[in-house]
């Protein structure tokens, strides 16, 4: 990057060595970097006391003092191989989060840390395209700023404290229909992987990294008991759910390799991972002439919507599909049949108070 610095004297000595001095009326000179690169922290750092009127050498010090050369990168790096940031997260949390961090050490690496202000965080989550992606990169950047304010004291205050992006309230992705779910065990019956797949995912209302995860050592008794993979180290949620005829009657029918950890394996008799599984069973449902908005989470919204429809309570769904709050389930069941259940309610409120429900008969 280029930085525009005023006052500076620029020669190459007669050892080839390349010089900066600093020059200002009514300031005192001052020698800068031998060999420096004006980009560095430890040269800026030099450059603005020098502006300021103050000893050059205390800057440096300042910067000693906190560890590293006290640079946005230098910060960053560290903090990647800190136990903060590996020991905190899921492995695909934190690929997501080290992607966005070597996107701003990219961006402003070699400036200071102690010279980042607010202005320059929210102009930046300004450039997000979308909401959802500019909640993605403060989450992101928080943990960094807690971590360099309280672990490390790097910096005196939490820039990134009191910022908050509201994501946009959405349906998210489309849950399946019956006729979809009919349509999908039509073209794959049992004994095939899509078949598994589909019935994996419905009967436990499992996220794709659940469902990629199971296997027989997660059966005890009949039931499928096993940990979810989000939030598993800072809020782990275990499962516990009876194994449902049609997802046993799947396992049976497609047995994985007895050496095999998960019920699905790929061509080469290996677990799935999240991206593969995505792209396999992306063809599955074009197989089944179904449309590419019927996705792996499609089925866990649909599978929340039927035991919804099928009068379970908040709570009961809770315990198959791992949610925390009464508050995402809602948000998941948002699609249920509410004629049914209006006509259930009705019926419910009728029964209670003795009345007959009234029934409409059609003109002779």
């Amino acid at each position: 990057m280029q930085v525009e610095m005023k006052y500076i004297q620029h020669w190459t000595d007669h050892l080839g060595r390349k010089r900066y001095r600093f020059r200002r009326r009514g300031f005192k000179r001052v020698e800068l970097p031998v060999d420096g690169d004006p980009d560095s922290v430890e040269f800026q750092a030099v450059y603005h006391a020098a502006l300021r009127g103050e000893k050059p050498g205390e800057a440096v010090a300042a910067i000693a003092a906190r560890g590293g050369s006290g640079s946005v990168k230098d910060a960053i790096e560290r903090y990647l191989d800190s136990t903060t940031f590996n020991d905190e997260y899921s492995p695909s949390t934190k690929a997501l989060r080290r992607s966005i961090l070597k996107s701003v050490s990219r961006l402003v690496g070699n400036l200071p840390l102690a010279q980042m202000d607010r202005n320059y965080i929210e102009r930046w989550l300004e450039t997000a395209p979308t909401k959802g992606v500019k909640r993605t990169r403060l989450l992101a950047i928080k943990p960094l700023f807690k971590w360099a304010v309280e672990s490390v004291h790097l910096i005196e205050t939490d820039l990134s404290d009191g910022i908050k992006v509201k994501a946009k309230e959405s349906n998210g992705h489309a849950a399946w229909t019956d006729e979809q779910i009919a349509q999908f065990r039509a073209h794959h019956p049992l004994g095939t992987k899509a078949r598994l797949a589909l019935e994996l995912l419905l009967a436990v209302a499992a996220r794709r990294g659940d469902g990629i995860a199971l296997g027989h050592q997660h059966v005890k008794d009949g039931w499928l008991v096993f940990t979810q993979e989000k939030n598993r180290r800072r809020k782990p949620v275990k499962v516990e759910t009876p194994i449902a005829a049609p997802l046993a009657a799947a396992i049976e029918a497609c047995p994985s390799s007895p050496e095999s950890l998960t019920f699905l394996t790929n061509e080469w008799g290996r677990p799935f991972s999240k991206k593969s599984f995505n792209a396999w069973f992306r063809k599955q449902v074009a197989a089944a002439g179904l449309p590419d908005t019927c996705v792996p989470h499609g089925l866990r919204k649909a599978s929340c919507v039927t035991m919804a429809e099928s009068d379970c309570t908040p709570h009961e769904i809770m315990s198959v599909s791992g949610h925390r709050t009464l508050k995402e389930v809602e948000r998941y069941t948002r699609g249920a049949d509410h004629k049914r259940l209006a006509a259930r309610a009705q019926a419910k409120v009728a029964a209670a108070n003795n009345v007959v429900p009234l029934t409409v008969v059609a003109d002779r």
